[in-house]
């Protein structure tokens, strides 16, 4: 664990933050109407003190893993089928992981890539025990949470995940936001616990949301106060699987807090791209720089090598991540 103290801390394939037309007009209207200093964010330490979240700042080693550190090293994610978790796979692929990716369906997202061929992929639930008992077992170096769920079945919107979940589902009866995200987490964390590494702690990436840290952030509440329940209901999922890693002393929480996720391909938040990238240059400080999936995926695969990646990762260290610069 690096120096300074110890961190105190689907089937569903979208993992770019929710925030729809309501969320962005008040980002908007901010932006014009808000006198606000651009905030420099920087890699966090999360500390849990009597039941709080608690910030602290914290800088990473430099220093960079080369591919054959990870050769003969396990990788298990979860949701290695969707948007974020598939391009995981593929950089894990290439850094010499042997990757095992869990989801309902437990098919390969796209035959034809070459990485993704060498992936195991395994049909289960995160949300069985029994499931993740066997799996965890298999004693993994590493664990990625890439579940996520856009529009859950009580958003009154789930047909929409048709158009914006990289794996085109749509949720059943179980897929709300606490079970898909809050509980495989739980279930997962508590199976890491009960076959801990003795010698280190397990590196776990989670990927949460930029908009999670909104209460710490200059007008972040006044906007959450606004939102619509079923964003509210979002972002208090990721909070417990963050707090959830905080608590848990066998392992290495990494958390990456990305906004909107895109490639060139993803053509359903193309045109806002540019909205959130204004807004961030503008200085408004809870409007997060948009990240490519390619750069996050690339950024959690540092991040799980490194020893000295931990707590909350924004855009500016998920960007120094993806290129392979660590800051210091």
């Amino acid at each position: 664990r690096p120096p300074g103290g110890r961190l105190s801390r689907k089937r569903m394939g979208v993992h770019h933050s929710p925030l729809a037309a309501a969320t962005l007009a008040l980002a908007a209207l901010a932006a014009i109407c808000l006198l606000v200093l651009p905030q420099g964010p920087r890699s966090l330490r999360l500390s849990r003190t009597g039941g709080t979240v608690v910030r602290r700042n914290v800088g990473v080693r430099s220093g960079r893993v080369s591919a054959s550190a990870a050769a003969g090293k396990k990788l298990l994610v979860l949701g290695g089928s969707g948007f974020v978790g598939r391009q995981v796979c593929k950089n894990a692929v290439e850094k010499g992981y042997a990757v095992t990716s869990l989801s309902r369906r437990g098919e390969n997202p796209d035959p034809s890539d070459p990485l993704l061929k060498q992936v195991k992929w395994v049909k289960g639930n995160a949300l069985d025990e029994m499931t993740m008992r066997g799996l965890v077992e298999e004693k993994y170096d590493a664990v990625v949470h890439a579940m996520g769920l856009l529009f859950d079945i009580k958003s009154g919107m789930p047909k929409m995940n048709l158009i914006v979940s990289g794996s085109r589902s749509e949720p059943d009866d179980s897929s709300t936001y606490d079970n898909i995200t809050r509980r495989t987490a739980e279930i997962l964390l508590d199976q890491l616990s009960k076959n801990r590494n003795r010698n280190q702690p397990t590196p776990v990436a989670f990927i949460s949301a930029a908009e999670a840290g909104w209460p710490q952030m200059s007008g972040g509440s006044t906007v959450e106060n606004a939102a619509p329940d079923w964003l509210k209901r979002y972002l208090g999922a990721k909070r417990a699987v963050e707090a959830m890693m905080d608590s848990n002393p066998s392992i290495r929480p990494i958390v990456f807090r990305p906004s909107l996720i895109w490639n060139w391909g993803k053509l359903d938040v193309l045109p806002i791209i540019p909205i959130f990238n204004l807004a961030n240059a503008l200085g408004v400080p809870f409007v997060d720089k948009t990240v490519r999936v390619e750069t996050l995926a690339k950024a959690i695969v540092e991040g799980i090598d490194n020893d000295s990646v931990s707590g909350v990762q924004r855009f500016p260290q998920i960007e120094n991540l993806g290129a392979g610069a660590l800051t210091s």
